[in-house]
């Protein structure tokens, strides 16, 4: 994701559509290549404490999670990441949550490199806002994780489309009857390329080769293609 060719994109025109379609909750280019998509994640929250850095990310993605050029069955997820502000390995961080309705708890799991704490839920959200709590021994923490989606952000329907189009002739040898030869993931993701801050989509088909395209959410200009 460091290495893109930048250039100028006018992105299509895209019809917006009202009606919820198939397992992604939403139809055009996601229904389309349903098949195909090994990971969508189209929701991200972030919130902080005094000593608590904390993520949030959630969508579906095929279980197991396998980068074979070749989607899966696939699963909602939710993956809540806690980094502490002064790290301690093999520390027993405890966590609650509530999403649409249903109560989760558990322990969070170090990360192998050793900076954070993770849990991945069996379930999708896109609420506005999420609570959290987080105990470790007799420290408990309050987390309020806010959404960084906005009104005028475009959806993963239109960067899919977006992508397909800036990658229109690297993509026609993964072409078949019906669809691509390849796996595909859209995923909203932290700016990748400066220091900058905000949000981008970005868009990765993966068969024999990968190419890949990283999109503004707010215009659909393309900033850059991997391939």
């Amino acid at each position: 994701m460091k290495k893109y060719r930048v250039f100028e994109f006018v992105a299509l025109s895209a019809v917006a559509l009202v009606l919820s379609l198939a397992f992604f909750g939403c139809g055009g280019a996601i229904q389309k290549y349903d098949k195909n998509i090994s990971e969508l994640r189209d929701a991200v929250y972030t919130g902080c404490t005094e000593n608590l850095e904390v993520t949030a990310v959630s969508g579906v993605h095929e279980q197991p999670f396998t980068p074979d050029g070749t989607a899966g069955s696939k699963k909602e997820f939710t993956v809540i990441t806690v980094k502490p502000k002064e790290f301690a390995p093999n520390m027993l961080y405890g966590y609650a949550v509530t999403i649409g309705g249903t109560a989760y708890t558990g322990i969070l799991t170090m990360h192998p490199f050793g900076d954070s704490y993770s849990a991945e839920l069996d379930c999708r959200t896109k609420e506005p806002q999420l609570s959290l709590n987080i105990k470790l021994g007799a420290m408990s923490e309050n987390v309020v994780l806010e959404s960084v989606c906005e009104q005028d952000d475009i959806d993963a329907d239109r960067a899919l489309d977006t992508a397909l189009g800036a990658l229109k002739e690297e993509l026609k040898p993964l072409k078949k009857t019906g669809g691509l030869d390849c796996e595909i993931y859209v995923r909203l993701i932290a700016n990748p390329i400066n220091a900058d801050g905000g949000y981008y989509w970005y868009v990765a088909f993966v068969g024999k080769d990968t190419y890949a395209a990283l999109i503004d959410r707010k215009t659909a200009q393309v900033i850059g293609v991997k391939n």
